[in-house]
């Protein structure tokens, strides 16, 4: 039979006991994980070092100090909040509320909180924090853009970026001599705006070259630049940093996505059954 060596069984000892659970503020069951004990064990042993709960507010107080105490509430409130974060996010995240509630609670859910920001004042700071909150990946929407690695994952996107993207935002800004087609203002700030997505002509480069069993990121970048080349005119518009902002807002989605419909037959070959290439 092994003999135990204080060491190894640190809970032994009073001042560990009191260092990680009263001035760290850590719980019996963060102290169960850390030591691979059970509940019961660890909890036996606070009771022997008559070492006080961390509900027993006035007690800690009057030992080890308002700051202790104070420390042990802060931690405690974190370890909560994102114990339910994760919770809330198994129970609701991706759900639609008919998922959670069910079709008849779900009306009424929707109903209460269609009533409650019916007459709801929000100052413009608040609007302001709340969209940026919900953009891009914060989005419980979202799916993925330009630099989600879920297809594709072996191309690199920062050389596709650099080497295609950054080029041709360069160029259109330089043929319009700086000045945005929307407004006629002549500016440093203008930059391109791709009336069809550069996310959706990637994806279906990438399709194509996939096909031909020739993918890998030198290639990407030679074809997306010879599709920018041949279409370079009809995909791309030259804006100011109002004007481009104004075409991303959500008012103006239908009328971003009606014009980017009209230039998919571009894309057509791509997805033509290209016949592959023999692999090497």
């Amino acid at each position: 039979m092994g003999v135990f060596v204080l060491s190894q069984t640190p809970w032994r000892n009073k001042d560990w006991f009191i260092e990680q659970f009263i001035y760290l503020g850590k719980s019996i069951h963060e102290l169960c994980i850390e030591l691979e004990m059970d509940w019961s064990s660890l909890e036996r042993w606070r009771q022997i070092h008559d070492i006080p709960k961390h509900s027993e507010k006035e007690r800690i107080i009057e030992e080890y100090g308002i700051e202790v105490y104070e420390n042990i509430v802060q931690r405690k409130k974190k370890r909560y909040s994102i114990s339910n974060k994760r919770k809330a996010d198994e129970m609701y995240k991706g759900k639609r509320y008919e998922e959670i509630y069910g079709e008849g609670i779900a009306q009424e859910v929707k109903n209460k909180i269609s009533i409650g920001n019916k007459n709801a004042k929000r100052s413009e700071s608040f609007k302001e924090n709340l969209s940026n909150r919900q953009k891009g990946r914060n989005n419980s929407n979202w799916k993925g853009g330009f630099y989600s690695t879920h297809a594709y994952p072996e191309i690199n996107r920062l050389s596709v970026k650099e080497y295609v993207l950054d080029t041709w935002n360069r160029q259109i800004v330089i043929e319009k001599d700086y000045t945005c087609e929307a407004c006629g203002v002549r500016t440093f700030a203008c930059n391109g705006h791709h009336v069809l997505s550069f996310t959706k002509i990637f994806e279906a480069i990438c399709f194509f070259l996939s096909k031909q069993n020739r993918l890998d990121t030198l290639s990407v970048i030679t074809e997306m630049h010879q599709f920018h080349k041949r279409h370079f005119s009809q995909i791309y518009r030259c804006l100011c940093l109002p004007c481009h902002q104004d075409i991303h807002k959500q008012q103006n989605h239908t009328i971003r996505i009606n014009e980017e419909k009209k230039l998919f037959y571009l894309l057509e070959p791509y997805f033509s059954n290209p016949e592959p290439s023999p692999e090497k």
